[in-house]
């Protein structure tokens, strides 16, 4: 069977069911237009391969054709033609997104302040290495320049530049480059060995979403809008996902927002933070 003999079938069952795309949608929250590249046999227009099965089987199983024959019939044919689109995968909360302009003002203030700073160290580090050097000038210059009075009272210490400025050493913080959130980064919370983790999901919309716990699949499927799930892990969570915009993620109560936009591959939640792992096909 190939992916067009696929799609036929699906057609054909629908249509003796009477049913429209719109219809279908409105009973199993799939696109129409997902539903109609289905039909069609276009199945390298769609998201990836993991998406492509599970909204073929959804569909077959809801049309009532074989779920097995479909999917076995895929596996020969369609994953042959499929090319892996690019991913774009990015970490940003709501209250980041609804404070963007007040931000971007801060972090324009603090490149400034460091900049001055940066520039001030310079100044400072330059005078400290020519001043010996004016000194010397000043004096071969001027004779009269550097030179004591002669009297019988003795002159007051003069307390010298280098040591009137306090010196501050700078910490650098050297950031994880592949955790994009961590407790060391500021931006994820402390959480004991001895605490189960817990993953909260809100569906800001309708969104197809895979949760895995342990390495055990706890969800697959399509959430509705403002719908709210929970699960707990000892180790951690993977999750996949077809549009990360719709979609609300909190870790033992604490924010983690939206994972932004488009598809999310794999998705890894431990005690240490959050990492994309490299892409994958499934």
């Amino acid at each position: 069977m190939s992916t067009a003999v696929i799609g036929n079938v699906l057609k054909e069952a629908r249509t003796k069911k009477s049913l429209s795309l719109d219809e279908v949608h409105a009973k199993i929250k799939i696109h129409p237009r997902v539903l109609q590249l289905l039909e069609e046999g276009k199945f390298e227009k769609l998201p990836s391969p993991l998406f492509a099965k599970s909204f073929l089987r959804s569909y077959a199983e809801f049309l009532g054709v074989n779920p097995e024959e479909v999917m076995d019939a895929y596996g020969k044919e369609g994953e042959s033609v499929r090319k892996e689109p690019e991913q774009v995968l990015f970490i940003k909360t709501v209250d980041e997104r609804k404070e963007e302009n007040w931000a971007q003002k801060n972090i324009v203030k603090t490149v400034v302040f460091i900049a001055v700073l940066v520039i001030g160290g310079l100044l400072i580090s330059f005078v400290f290495k020519h001043a010996s050097a004016w000194t010397r000038n000043i004096k071969l210059s001027n004779p009269i320049a550097g030179l004591a009075p002669k009297t019988g009272k003795a002159q007051p210490n003069r307390v010298s530049v280098k040591t009137a400025v306090a010196e501050t050493p700078i910490k650098e913080v050297k950031k994880n480059e592949e955790f994009v959130r961590s407790f060391e980064l500021g931006n994820f919370p402390k959480i004991s060995k001895k605490t189960a983790l817990e993953l909260r999901l809100r569906a800001l919309d309708n969104v197809w979403v895979r949760v895995n716990a342990d390495g055990k699949i706890m969800y697959q499927g399509i959430l509705g809008r403002n719908a709210v799930d929970t699960w707990t892990a000892k180790n951690g969570f993977e999750i996949w996902t077809g549009n990360a915009a719709n979609m609300f993620l909190s870790v033992n109560r604490s924010s983690l927002g939206s994972p932004g936009k488009g598809m999310v591959r794999k998705m890894i939640i431990t005690r240490e933070g959050v990492r994309i792992a490299a892409s994958e096909n499934r």
